[in-house]
């Protein structure tokens, strides 16, 4: 599986040193992990990291994929009910009717792993549902 970066990373990776790649840099997996040319572990597949700064990109279509889910898991948004950079409780409950099988089971919203491995459209249609421009 190849990965691209939607987002600079400059973090201490799994391999224990510190990293900087830039923006469109592409990697490949070994086991769970995203790893160097030269067999670095980065990240694992599924982890907080890999979620904020790769992208899947066996479709061509990471970059875009990782502004989406960036823009839609990280991104900072107004609420304008307390001020909060938080889902309004209309969002919520559209998250929650529309998007249930890409959140996690709690009382907060978190989205699983498929919401960052999901197709180009129906992550489009989603920001558009939210009104997110990414």
């Amino acid at each position: 599986m190849e990965y691209i970066t939607h987002k600079r990373f400059r973090e201490i990776a799994a391999c224990g040193k510190k990293m900087n790649f830039p923006y469109g840099t592409k990697f490949g997996t070994i086991g769970n992990f995203i790893a160097t040319p030269d067999g670095r572990a980065i990240c694992f597949v599924d982890s907080e990291n890999a979620h904020k700064y790769f992208a899947r990109n066996d479709d061509g279509q990471g970059l875009r994929r990782g502004a989406l889910t960036y823009a839609i898991a990280y991104g900072k948004r107004k609420n304008r009910d307390n001020n909060s950079f938080r889902f309004s409780s209309d969002e919520i409950e559209l998250l929650e009717r529309d998007a249930k099988k890409f959140l996690k089971d709690t009382d907060v919203i978190l989205f699983n792993n498929n919401f960052f491995n999901v197709g180009i459209e129906e992550l489009s249609e989603l920001a558009k549902a939210l009104k997110i421009k990414a």
